[in-house]
């Protein structure tokens, strides 16, 4: 990953000092093509998802699972399941 300040240093280069890109490629030792997207965006442009996150399998019986739990809080102490419902994740 390009730090903001290579971008800085290469968009310099090419507009203060007048260099050409490919000249700021060699200079910096990156692509030339890295170097014309860098003279593109100020800063490095953000990453985007190209798929959906991935959902866990049981994802579609939490409600079940919660039910099961919240009815065995009134049984037994020894009888009771752990409450695992904090380390659930977001």
């Amino acid at each position: 990953m390009k730090t903001v300040e290579l971008y800085a240093w290469v968009r310099h280069a090419n507009m203060i000092e007048v260099i050409s890109e490919r000249a700021a490629a060699d200079q910096f030792n990156i692509n030339a093509r890295t170097a014309s997207r860098m003279l593109k965006f100020s800063v490095p442009p953000r990453s985007v998802r190209r798929k959906p996150s991935f959902r866990p399998k049981l994802d579609g019986f939490n409600g079940v699972i919660d039910g099961i739990l919240a009815a065995h809080k009134n049984s037994r102490k020894k009888r009771r399941h752990k409450d695992f419902s904090n380390n659930i994740g977001p």
